[in-house]
């Protein structure tokens, strides 16, 4: 066992920042029944380990984790779930499973109290890599699957799909498995990457097991996070309950600190009253204070009304994105036309490196239409609800500044993703003209 992480948490559970927190080795063998207790290292704890509070919140959701990392196709280095409510300052349930310096493998599981979701975060990170102290920017005003749509269009992302699962008494895991299985194409899919159904057994898996964890069905607007390391990649699960998310990644990382910087944290601040600070990020400004107290004056009107310049720049922004995205589909329309048409020309398919070289950059603008697609969904669902906003007799209660702010920070995000796509959309060009001009040269010299 890490006598840091040990006496991290003991201070930790001194100190009131956690309730609660166990340490156990896992047995070499099979998890027979009551390994949590058989193996425990160090604990601290309220009342005596088998009371029901400490099993139904502590042991047993340690032990559930624990099987789904078992039970998980691949060889799994390092696991972590995160389950807790909306509010930076609401208690969650952390589980960790990691190797030991001795080549065991331990959970640790602990229960948070006072301390907020950032530094929690920070912490988890130190536990998870055992350095000293953990480096975040605190810029986590970014929405987590717009996130994952940019590390996608910098190849980051192998596979990622984003759902938007109904509310009320339909079986959500059921719901899922159907979707995989008839219409991937639905409204209800936000976002997705690669090949979704290469990590379809992944998805069913995950969401089963949470739906199914009796802790998870006890908590109101549940937000949970699932991260499995794996020697060259790091599946990742998010399931947003408060906006009915469901998000499902693998990413092509190695570094466990920077994807709970990168999408993790920003999980925890999307859901409309989680942050307890000022909105950080890209704002809507309207004039420029001169004062120090006009600024003050500023922050205190805008969290009462939000009035018709605001909305007026918002949709100015959004409408230029959307007249960039039109053009650009056309683009990528006739390229793709292009590339099928020199790649079928059967005197081309004699050249071997150059028809390789034509099917990669196939495969690059079919990645890449599928992320201008979500972007433009992404896009429209956005003007949608400005529309909404600006048909409503009241604004103010339709549209709070803090979701005004959200729209910025996305419309910010794909911004540069759009950047991105016309950069490598210019050069694609450049190389399929280059191929067109070698086609024509060796039909010449024949």
């Amino acid at each position: 066992m890490s006598n840091d992480i040990e006496t991290r948490l003991q201070a930790m559970y001194h100190s009131k920042q956690v309730s609660a927190y166990i340490i156990s080795k896992l047995p070499d063998g099979i998890l027979t029944t009551g390994w949590v207790e058989q193996g425990l290292l160090s604990k601290g704890l309220p009342g005596n380990l088998q009371d029901k509070k400490n099993q139904e919140t502590l042991v047993i959701p340690i032990d559930r984790f624990t099987r789904l990392a078992w039970e998980y196709e691949h060889q799994v280095s390092l696991g972590l779930f995160i389950l807790g409510e909306q509010g930076m300052n609401i208690p969650k349930l952390i589980t960790i499973l990691k190797s030991s310096k001795n080549n065991s493998i331990e959970a640790i599981g602990f229960r948070s109290d006072l301390i907020q979701t950032p530094e929690l975060i920070n912490t988890i990170s130190r536990f998870l890599s055992e350095k000293s102290e953990a480096v975040f920017d605190n810029d986590s005003n970014l929405d987590y699957v717009e996130e994952l749509l940019s590390a996608a269009a910098d190849g980051d992302v192998h596979h990622l799909l984003s759902l938007s699962f109904p509310s009320g008494k339909q079986k959500t895991a059921g719901w899922i498995q159907k979707l995989l299985k008839t219409d991937l194409k639905s409204d209800a899919v936000l976002a997705k990457y690669g090949h979704p159904h290469e990590i379809s057994v992944t998805i069913l898996l995950f969401s089963r097991w949470l739906l199914g964890l009796d802790i998870f069905k006890k908590t109101k607007n549940a937000i949970a996070t699932i991260i499995f390391a794996l020697p060259s990649q790091i599946v990742l699960c998010f399931w947003d309950g408060p906006q009915n998310i469901a998000t499902f990644a693998i990413v092509e990382e190695s570094d466990i600190e920077r994807v709970l910087r990168k999408f993790t944290l920003p999980l925890w601040y999307t859901s409309s009253a989680v942050t307890e600070d000022e909105p950080k990020g890209p704002k809507v400004v309207i004039g420029k204070p001169k004062k120090k107290e006009d600024q003050i004056q500023k922050r205190v009107s805008d969290t009462e009304t939000l009035d018709n310049q605001s909305i007026s720049i918002v949709r100015t922004r959004l409408t230029e994105l959307i007249n960039r995205l039109s053009p650009l589909l056309s683009y990528l329309d006739v390229l793709e036309k292009r590339i099928t048409k020199i790649t079928k020309d059967t005197k081309f398919q004699s050249m071997s490196e150059s028809s390789e070289n034509a099917n990669e950059e196939m495969r690059s603008i079919t990645n890449e239409m599928k992320i201008i697609e979500d972007v433009s969904v992404r896009l429209r669902q956005m003007e949608k609800q400005i529309d909404n906003v600006s048909s409503s007799d009241s604004m103010s209660s339709s549209l709070s500044p803090d979701e005004i702010q959200g729209i910025v920070s996305k419309m910010s995000v794909l911004r540069e993703l759009i950047d991105k796509i016309e950069v490598k959309i210019d050069q694609l060009d450049s190389r399929v003209t280059e191929i067109e001009t070698l086609r024509f040269k060796r039909r010449t010299e024949r």
